[in-house]
């Protein structure tokens, strides 16, 4: 008689023996934060330690010519690649403050509750690969950086070698899930409109009506109310000492600062960073605007924003105006919750569930929508966003000179409204949406430069510095690329007659006619008188002598020479004609306008 084989004995799933881990990023935080949620839950139900790691990466600190930090052998690179000339740091010291206390403030949340953040100075794919083995990573996925794709790649390949798994999830970076949108990535409509009614809003630029059955925003998750233990005696390679991370000027020192580097930037005011402070900042934000609605419109009748992308309007209505329009025309911008939301301190979608309680939502949606195009602008161009030509292929004769550069990053182009924007954003960190639309189209449209050295400047001092709203912005802003057709039909050339700029520089004089806010950045004027403080160019010898204020002496020359502000206006063309691309801009959809809570 056969015998039958003996039946194994069914083998089940094991589970690791290493601990949980959350690698924090740009998502610095507890509160509706799906990733902490995903580690933490597979800890519990696993019974298995916890962990949470962030790694202050020497490749996003340090000074670097223009280009993929992660290839600086340029093996990805496409072959016609041009040698770059251009550098700057990643990330300036005034910017590391803000990152630093960011990341301690998450720790202390962290130890509140029982767990601990460690925190250490390396590329992630090496201190990672310390962890032991069976240690399983979650980290949010970032797909809109080149960069950051990458090194999400060295982790997973380091974690593999040693026994170890990386697993990506969406979190809550954006405003919309990835998975709840109706259209592949590679679809994504090319003009902001467009993305809008994908996205099932009625009119974006016109009211928060959403069509029946539109895409939904998911609502927040909260903290996680327990969290496992941390693993006992768990160190990693590069981890920052105590006694280093309790002191700001050794910690700046730590990553790489010059001593020069760190008192200029201790020398200047922070906001205070961390989620508690986020939270705080959207609080009395919520709180203004409980004020009665004639109270909260705070448009005067005299404004203007013809120059800005406003639905076509020009200036300020009498009734409130729920997308407040008036906020782009001055440097004070609206929420300025940006800088918390670039490395993850509060969520698009909380600002988004919480300003519905105002009458303001209209302007909260209209600017987190625009943040979702430029994202999913970069998810659908990747690397070529950051090409020369951008996606439109735009071929120009770009120049790299590194004395005008210079003088742009500086101030010191001669032009007042321009060199306040720039030195307002070097000292701070911070420059409103009109700002950094009028310097970037100075430097490109005026200055004949190359884009991205505009786009890296802003890289390393920008506080809200996100890859996909600069890159993105500047993109709108060259017409190389983002934004509708205007930025696709390569038809865009330089303005030597400097027409776009007169225009928008006359708007700045209407809106501030003594010069309020160039007088603060740029000191040299403070004595001009208040018809020449935009104009400078048109003062008389007699007159520059009495301001102490002499053109090629105490202040420079223009680098466009003297610009004729009068007249630049709708209604009085006859001293320049009201540019072209303001009659895209005035139905608000083919040039696609650069609105983003970056700077908002």
């Amino acid at each position: 008689m056969s015998m039958e084989p003996l039946a194994k004995k069914p083998r089940s799933v094991e589970v690791s023996k290493g601990p949980c881990v959350w690698w924090a990023r740009n998502d610095l935080r507890l509160q509706d934060n799906p990733v902490v949620r995903l580690v933490v839950g597979a800890a519990l139900v696993d019974r298995r330690p916890f962990a949470a790691v962030f790694c202050f990466d020497p490749r996003f600190l340090d000074r670097s010519p223009y280009g993929r930090v992660t290839d600086p052998e340029f093996k990805k690179s496409i072959s016609t690649r041009k040698p770059i000339n251009f550098s700057s740091r990643k990330t300036n010291a005034l910017r590391a403050r803000f990152w630093i206390q960011c990341v301690l403030r998450l720790r202390e949340e962290l130890q509140a509750r029982g767990s601990k953040l460690l925190i250490c100075y390396g590329k992630p794919e090496e201190v990672l690969s310390g962890l032991p083995k069976g240690t399983e990573v979650k980290c949010q996925h970032e797909p809109v950086s080149i960069e950051q794709t990458d090194v999400e790649g060295f982790v997973a390949s380091a974690l593999i070698k040693n026994g170890s798994k990386l697993r990506k999830d969406p979190g809550a970076m954006s405003l919309y899930h990835p998975d709840d949108l109706p259209f592949d990535v590679k679809d994504r409509p090319e003009c902001y409109s467009a993305l809008g009614h994908a996205l099932g809003w009625t009119d974006i630029w016109t009211s928060v009506d959403r069509e029946e059955g539109a895409t939904p925003i998911r609502p927040c998750v909260p903290a996680p109310s327990c969290i496992p233990s941390p693993p006992d005696n768990l160190e990693l390679p590069g981890q920052i000492p105590e006694e280093v991370l309790a002191d700001e000027t050794r910690m700046l020192e730590h990553l790489g600062y010059t001593s020069e580097e760190i008192k200029q930037a201790q020398s200047q005011s922070i906001p205070p960073g961390g989620e508690p402070f986020a939270r705080l900042h959207l609080e009395g934000w919520l709180a203004r605007q409980k004020k009665t609605q004639e109270s909260e419109n705070p448009q005067s009748p005299d404004a203007v924003f013809w120059d800005l992308p406003c639905a076509g309007q020009q200036g300020p209505s009498k009734e409130h105006d729920p997308f407040q329009w008036v906020n782009l025309s001055t440097p004070n911008g609206g929420m300025r919750i940006s800088h918390y939301m670039a490395v993850g301190c509060i969520s698009a979608r909380e600002i988004f569930h919480r300003a519905a309680e105002t009458p303001n939502l209209a302007m909260v949606a209209h600017r987190l929508l625009w943040r979702d195009f430029h994202r999913l602008y970069a998810i659908k161009y990747h690397r070529r966003i950051a090409w020369l030509q951008g996606p439109a292929r735009v071929e120009r004769t770009w120049k790299d000179d590194p004395e005008i550069a210079e003088a742009w990053k500086k101030g010191l182009t001669g032009v007042p409204y321009i060199d306040a924007c720039q030195r307002e954003l070097q000292q701070t960190g911070w420059l409103a949406y009109k700002g950094r639309k009028t310097s970037a189209h100075f430097l490109v449209f005026d200055l004949w430069m190359d884009w991205r050295i505009g786009a890296f400047h802003d890289e390393e001092t920008l506080f809200d510095y996100d890859f996909a709203m600069n890159y993105g912005n500047w993109a709108v802003v060259s017409k190389i690329g983002n934004g509708g057709g205007g930025a696709w039909d390569g038809s865009r050339d330089f303005d030597p007659e400097h027409t776009d700029m007169r225009w928008k520089l006359r708007a700045e004089q209407k809106n501030d006619p003594t010069g309020t806010y160039i007088r603060r950045w740029v000191p040299e004027l403070k004595h001009v008188d208040d018809k020449h403080i935009h104009t400078p160019w048109f003062m008389s010898a007699e007159e520059m002598k009495a301001s102490g204020c002499v053109l090629g002496k105490d202040y420079p020359n223009s680098l466009v020479g003297p610009l004729e502000l009068e007249g630049c206006e709708p209604g009085q063309e006859e001293h320049g004609e009201w540019p072209a691309e303001k009659e895209k801009e005035a139905d608000a959809v083919q040039e696609g306008a650069e609105v983003t809570v970056t700077g908002a």
